[in-house]
């Protein structure tokens, strides 16, 4: 059940790799409730999970980031920036 929580929030969610990760509960719940997000990962989880398949079903999009990389996360920022301040 869905209480729309959420619509009009927008966020970053870091760490879902498959089905069982928390990160990928969370996106699932985040979207029922009407939040939009960007999905991240370190680029080497993105080629190990299945986090395509989660941005398909929520309408995300993915933005591979090493989360102890200031420099990848700048470039993370500022692209969720671009996508969402549409």
């Amino acid at each position: 059940m869905s209480y729309g929580l959420l619509k009009g929030k927008k966020g970053i969610i870091f760490g879902a790799l498959n089905e069982q990760s928390i990160a990928w509960k969370v996106a699932e719940r985040c979207h029922e409730e009407g939040a939009e997000f960007i999905l991240s990962n370190a680029p080497i989880a993105l080629r190990m999970g299945e986090l395509n398949g989660l941005a398909e079903k929520t309408g995300s999009e993915v933005i591979g980031a090493d989360a102890t990389s200031v420099e990848d996360l700048e470039k993370l920022f500022d692209a969720a920036i671009a996508n969402m301040v549409k």
